[in-house]
């Protein structure tokens, strides 16, 4: 079993929402009315919401141990950096439930986004999110307790957690809200200084580097060592990179790819988001296509959205994207190149090839 058997991965998971199913089912001082009751929610909403994305969080994990090791994984090896990839896409799962409620999104994965679901409502699915993030730690206890590397594991998910947490609100707030509404747009909060800031916090941390470092964790890397502190050093610098192209890819995809392929309906324009596009367009404008964007900017109207996404493709954005693209390729390359032990190169490999002129 490897990093590129997504079946024997799969699997795991199924053990994984069975053993947490389990433990509703040994809940004290419930009736089994009760119980049942839980148990058919979660049945449907654990492999409603974690599941079925690309995967690619969970698998580099599994790679980050192959690349570690420099061998084919024995059973237990893959079985446990399996859990710790499984972990990772739990907590993508917690993020994107209640992210998908703050941003009012339609779609996610091509299906209605969880709260949306006629049986779930918000009020449950602010709840699931919680309770996605709490499993986390059920599974984490259960299996790797006794790992030596367990306290570190554990720093990482709550480190992780709060980076993202972070930039989240910083992503939530590119237009602050003042007496419960939208404050009036401010385009002068657009600034590339910031959309790195958030994006650093938002996207690098959970989608890149703790599954580069759970893999140095469970291999047994200790970060305060002077091995481990290049190493953890290394991964991080080149996830930041990583991280920021993909989230920019994500935010042209957001407006130009179409939602069947993307598998969600793209809302950054409506929902007034500090936007890798916005930012670059409030470079290019002049003073009547900067209208444009004071006029429709953040608001809920097809027509005025359509008119932000023409101005986008006037400015030639797209092409600009592109351009970007090939030359971060190039920087993540060269970068790729000198990291040592020459085998860690194979991890950071693979998130490129990954993630590199992706469509959705």
């Amino acid at each position: 079993m490897s990093s590129t058997d997504k079946e024997a991965f799969l699997a795991v998971y199924k053990e994984i929402e069975a053993e947490i199913l389990g433990d509703i089912q040994n809940l004290p001082a419930l009736s089994d009315n009760v119980k049942k009751q839980l148990i058919d929610y979660y049945s449907v909403c654990l492999p409603y919401t974690v599941p079925g994305g690309k995967m690619t969080r969970g698998l580099t994990v599994v790679k980050g141990v192959e690349v570690l090791k420099q061998r084919a994984l024995t059973d237990k090896e893959f079985k446990d950096a399996a859990i710790l990839g499984w972990q990772v896409e739990w907590l993508q799962a917690f993020f994107l439930v209640a992210d998908d409620i703050m941003d009012a999104s339609i779609t996610r994965r091509g299906n209605p986004c969880w709260y949306k679901c006629p049986n779930v409502t918000q009020d449950n699915a602010i709840n699931d999110a919680l309770i996605l993030e709490n499993m986390i730690y059920q599974t984490l206890r259960r299996h790797f307790k006794k790992h030596p590397s367990y306290v570190q594991i554990l720093e990482l998910f709550i480190d992780t957690t709060f980076q993202t947490e972070v930039g989240q609100h910083i992503d939530t707030n590119g237009t602050p809200y003042a007496e419960g509404k939208r404050a009036p747009l401010d385009l002068t909060r657009f600034t590339l200084d910031r959309y790195q800031g958030c994006v650093r916090y938002k996207t690098c941390y959970y989608s890149f580097y703790v599954s580069c470092a759970l893999a140095l964790a469970y291999c047994g890397y200790d970060p305060d060592s002077e091995e481990g502190k290049a190493l953890y050093k290394k991964a991080e610098d080149i996830c930041m990179i990583l991280g920021e192209y993909f989230q920019i890819q994500d935010d042209v995809l957001d407006a130009f790819a179409p939602p069947e392929v993307l598998g969600k309906i793209g809302t950054d324009i409506e929902d007034a988001k500090c936007s890798w596009l916005v930012c670059k367009a409030l470079e290019l404008v002049n003073d009547e296509q900067k209208k444009v964007l004071e006029e429709h900017y953040g608001k809920h109207d097809a027509e005025g959205v359509q008119k932000v996404k023409d101005l986008y493709k006037e400015l030639e954005l797209e092409e600009l994207y592109h351009k970007y693209e090939e030359e971060q390729k190039k920087t993540c390359d060269e970068l790729i190149s000198k990291i040592e032990p020459e085998n860690f190169q194979d991890l950071f490999k693979f998130l490129l090839g990954k993630i590199y002129k992706r469509q959705k």
